[in-house]
């Protein structure tokens, strides 16, 4: 047995984090984007149009805190198309797992409402993504 292949060689190391850089140049990309703020605050203005009568019957978070959200949102778009990624990844981080944390559980009680697991959703996909640049991918 030689020595060389009981070594890992630098070679072998490159190949093996190539497809972590590529996943992350990647990530990174949407992480420094306002489409997905400016897309959820959008859908937080939406539901706004949910009429009344079908509150009542499922869950579906308060008319103010749905507009506040999506006005949050819509301002962390703002200072990421400005290219200020890590106030902006900061905004949206916080104030996704803010909504998530309290309408998380409600959510997802019976009966659903489609609109709430699409905001719940929407935020946990945002605080994962803009979090991931917030606390992992700054250099």
């Amino acid at each position: 047995m030689s020595s060389s292949s009981s070594t890992p060689s630098k070679h072998d190391s490159e190949t093996l984090e190539q497809p972590a850089t590529q996943v992350s140049s990647t990530f990174r990309q949407f992480s420094h984007s306002s489409l997905p703020a400016f897309s959820l605050g959008g859908l937080f203005f939406a539901s706004g149009l949910i009429p009344m009568t079908l509150q009542r019957k499922s869950y579906v978070p308060p008319f103010l805190q749905r507009v506040g959200f999506g006005v949050v949102l819509c301002g962390a778009g703002y200072i990421l198309s400005q290219g200020d990624a890590e106030n902006g990844s900061g905004v949206a981080t916080a104030w996704s797992l803010t909504f998530s944390l309290l309408h998380l559980r409600k959510s997802l009680k019976s009966p659903r409402h489609p609109m709430s697991l699409a905001l719940v959703g929407g935020t946990t996909a945002c605080a994962a993504l803009y979090g991931s640049e917030y606390f992992l991918l700054q250099s």
